[in-house]
């Protein structure tokens, strides 16, 4: 600031404080200026000399409702300096406005450091604990320094030693009390500013009206980032209600759906323009951030606005939790495949905050429905498995509604690789569709094609062509060929004609398949990728390696951007793409990318999985046949006692 002849600085929070500290600042410069009032201080501000260069700061201006426009001097000669949380403030500027993101991890490290008065060579284990602070605390100015100052005040001093109150203490105290520490505002601070994190965060709040509250609270029970608003666009196009009712809700549910309704729009239909305006509000107030993929707005939330949030409404009955869980479970069964990617990790964080026996069977099975399609097969079995075992013990133990959750259950066992289980509950599943509404009803059909693709999983080709054959004839019959059942009951049969060698036939159904589903779905969709897939498995078994490659490294790239590294469906394809290495010889690129996948494979199903045993066994034959002894040993180390497998072997890799 020595450019300047004069710095006025003032607290923007409010009219009233603005209008003090101006005042304070006239009255202080003596002589006829003790009775001034702040419109003698900006009248002086308004008459600087042109010979100086004066500024006035204006500090946390952030109330959106605050007209600031009536404390701005006019003369060139004064440099006015705004500092705020609300971006609209940015208009005002007519020369810069800078828009400062979030600190980095470095620079949040070297502020809690500064505030702790520690020495930046730390043990590993405080190390640690610092990191994981700055994470939990969201690399948060006001929240790093807290943490820091509380840290100094509490260190102890014997003699000439200083022993300090450690971050690892402080991380350990502020998970069980983050509340409290949050709402003190402890000792001062770097900066001297006097309010806790919480304090601050509530003189926003009291600001907001109605609606912005409740949406706050809402998606603060969302996972903090990536909050896609199309799902709450969806649910509201729904009207909130549950894609299928297993079981009647209690009678106060209603007041649940009704609150939500409120929110965005009445009782109309979704109203974009409310909920942008809400969205609007908030932003105003950097209670929350927005962003765009693919035409997709996200929100995102600081994890301490999301805990504070949450803090305010800590009861386990928290109506907004029971909205942000209606809000989820009306997503289920809509088409758009874009919104069900973005859905799950919203879903497991909702997941994580209750007991799964506290959920209504209509959430539970919404809630499985959507983790299962995600690659989250333990989750959602445990989800359906308490379904069922409520559903039987009521009034609709022998429903439609019954016979939908045990069918769900048993597709989950199969993925999970409980086979026997799967196989027992889907063939009485089949017996009791076609007994109680027909062989050609579209659910028994539905049974059938289960229960074959367990018997798939088992290698029992022929009593899964036998159904399969069933499938495919009675989906043409009923449905024709271009109907998305008809097209994914001939992927079907392909792949167990696959599995019995027989290429020809194979082939002919896949080049269909994903003609068809290319033309109808668009390359992205899961079906169009299944279908490339399997007919890129089909291809190289063929020894067609260039055509099974292409395809295999396409589908692995989509399969990766849309779905992640950790989803079964990529683990999936890139065993394939390794499998079609392999069979050229090219060792060295299936190892670089089976290797990973195998690791993958143990973290996502678990070691003693088929699955994960299965491509165990090929990893340890690829090593094996790579000369690569040593790695084939500490691999064959993790098979299960009961297979046996040659170092040396040439096999190849099988789809799985």
């Amino acid at each position: 600031m020595y450019r300047y002849t004069r710095t006025v600085y003032v607290d923007a929070s409010s009219s009233s404080s603005i209008k003090t500290d101006l005042q304070t600042w006239s009255r202080a410069i003596g002589g006829d200026h003790e009775s001034d009032v702040w419109e003698d201080a900006l009248s002086m501000l308004d008459s600087a000399p042109q010979n100086e260069q004066w500024i006035l700061i204006l500090d946390n201006a952030d109330d959106p409702a605050l007209n600031l426009v009536q404390f701005l001097p006019k003369n060139i000669n004064v440099t006015i300096l705004i500092t705020s949380r609300n971006r609209d403030i940015g208009s005002l500027s007519t020369t810069h406005h800078l828009e400062l993101g979030e600190m980095s991890a470095d620079e949040a490290f070297a502020l809690m450091l500064r505030a702790a008065r520690r020495d930046p060579k730390l043990s590993k284990e405080e190390m640690d604990s610092a990191q994981t602070l700055i994470k939990e605390l969201g690399c948060l100015a006001v929240a790093l320094v807290q943490a820091g100052t509380y840290c100094y005040q509490l260190s102890l001093t014997n003699g000439d030693t200083t022993v300090p109150y450690t971050f690892t203490q402080y991380l350990t105290l502020f998970r069980l009390h983050r509340a409290e520490l949050m709402k003190d505002a402890g000792p001062t601070s770097l900066d001297n500013y006097q309010r806790s994190v919480y304090t601050t965060l509530d003189l926003s709040y009291k600001a907001l009206p109605q609606d912005a509250r409740d949406f706050l609270h809402l998606i603060s029970f969302f996972h903090y980032t990536d909050i896609p608003l199309i799902a709450v666009a969806a649910a509201s196009k729904k009207a909130f209600r549950d894609p299928v009712v297993y079981l009647p809700r209690p009678k106060n549910h209603q007041d649940i759906v009704s609150r939500l309704k409120n929110i965005f729009g009445g009782n109309k239909a979704w109203s974009e323009l409310t909920t942008q305006k809400i969205i609007r509000t908030l932003r105003s107030f950097s209670l929350l951030t927005a962003s765009s993929v693919d035409d997709c707005i996200f929100l995102h939330l600081h994890p301490l606005i999301q805990a504070w949030c949450r803090d305010m409404d800590s009861t386990s009955s928290s109506p907004y939790r029971a909205m942000a869980i209606q809000v989820l479970t009306a997503c289920e069964g809509n088409p758009d495949f874009k919104l069900n990617r973005y859905i799950p990790p919203h879903v497991l964080e909702v997941m994580s905050q209750i007991k799964l026996s506290d959920l209504h069977v209509n959430s539970l099975m919404a809630f499985g429905i959507l983790i299962g399609q995600r690659g989250h097969y333990h989750k959602a079995l445990k989800a359906f498995e308490i379904s069922l075992e409520r559903i039987k013990r009521s009034e609709k133990a022998n429903s439609k509604e019954a016979l939908t959750v045990a069918s769900q259950l048993g597709r989950m066992y199969r993925k999970e690789g409980k086979w026997k289980e799967s196989e027992d509950l889907l063939r009485e599943l089949l017996q009791a569709h076609q007994r109680i509404l027909g062989f050609d009803h579209p659910r028994t059909i539905t049974a059938a094609v289960s229960l074959a693709s367990t018997y798939q999983a088992q290698g029992r080709w022929v009593e899964a062509e036998k159904l399969d054959v069933e499938v495919l004839e009675q989906r043409r019959r009923l449905l024709g060929r271009e109907h998305l059942d008809t097209i994914a009951a001939a992927g079907n049969l392909a792949t167990t004609y696959n599995a019995q060698e027989r290429w020809g036939e194979a082939e002919k159904l896949q080049v269909e398949v994903l003609e068809q589903t290319k033309r109808i779905l668009g390359m992205e969709h899961p079906h169009t990728l299944k279908a490339a897939s399997n007919l890129g498995v089909t291809y190289g078994e063929q020894g067609r390696w260039k055509e099974a490659e292409q395809l295999e490294v396409e589908v692995l790239e989509q399969r990766t951007r849309i779905l992640g590294k950790e989803h079964p469906h990529t683990i999936k394809a890139t065993v394939h793409l390794a499998g079609t290495y392999q069979r050229q010889g090219r060792l060295e690129e299936a190892i670089t990318i089976l290797a990973p996948a195998v690791h993958l494979s143990i973290k996502v199903f678990g070691q003693h999985h088929p699955l994960t045993q299965k491509r165990i066994r090929s990893l340890v034959s690829v090593y094996g046949t790579a000369g690569k002894q040593d790695e084939a040993k500490k691999m064959k180390d993790l098979l299960l006692p009961s297979v046996e497998v040659s170092i040396s072997a040439s096999n190849r890799l099988r789809a799985d």
